[in-house]
């Protein structure tokens, strides 16, 4: 569709002869409609190809109709106004895109200076630091436990003594109370351990998932805007 203004109309009647009629000169477009003079179609505020198309096979050949059409513009059309929800929609892609294009940036910078920095071409000493962590905290799970049990043993073999004195336990006695004590503290401790190694090993993979995703969706970026 093309938009029709005042000088397009100008255009248009210098090119015309002036003893043309145009005011009576019907243009048809099929059988069914009726057809419109060509003055009707001009006066409008848009033509289309078809009428354009028309109106040039209508008019005596030697008529300079291409200046016509040189002066035509495409007619715009108000785009419709966004929603709130495809707004948010919008702008969180582009928060994403951006995000990712970010996350590529810095896979990229950290393969050109690998070479570079020692720390990340070597893979012992990149990961000395996670391993340095790790093996703390497993160094203090571990103290942890012999405190904990050591003191479940000293509270069953001494405690009961100092605290009910009257019971007169013998030493076996006193020792097998320990022993129970600190036996089911060990297994209290032993099952938190143990779980938490579990949800250490869940995030472990759910962040190695989220870094294959990651690589795996900024590289579909990158083709895409290749």
């Amino acid at each position: 569709m093309w938009r029709l203004t005042e000088e397009e109309r100008k255009i248009f009647r210098k090119i015309i002869p002036t003893d043309f009629p145009t005011d009576q000169t019907q243009i048809y477009f099929d059988e069914t409609t009726n057809g419109s003079s060509i003055d009707e179609i001009i006066n409008r505020d848009g033509i289309s190809s078809s009428e354009v198309e028309a109106i040039y096979k209508a008019l005596p050949s030697d008529t300079e109709f291409y200046k016509f059409v040189g002066s035509l513009k495409p007619q715009q059309f108000p785009q419709p106004e966004l929603t709130e929800e495809q707004k948010e929609a919008k702008r969180e892609y582009k928060e994403r895109i951006e995000r990712l294009r970010n996350q590529q940036a810095n896979m990229e910078y950290n393969n050109m200076i690998r070479s570079i920095d020692q720390t990340r071409s070597n893979s012992l000493l990149q990961n000395f630091g996670q391993e340095m962590r790790e093996v703390s905290r497993q160094m203090v799970a571990i103290i942890n436990t012999l405190i904990t049990v050591g003191g479940s043993f000293a509270f069953g073999f001494w405690g009961v003594q100092f605290a009910y004195p009257h019971l007169g336990l013998d030493i076996a006695e006193r020792m097998l109370l320990g022993l129970v004590c600190a036996t089911i503290v060990f297994f209290a401790d032993l099952y938190f351990i143990v779980k938490s190694m579990s949800n250490d090993e869940i995030e472990e993979k759910n962040k190695a998932k989220k870094k294959k995703w990651v690589e795996s969706t900024s590289i579909s970026l990158q083709k895409k805007c290749q």
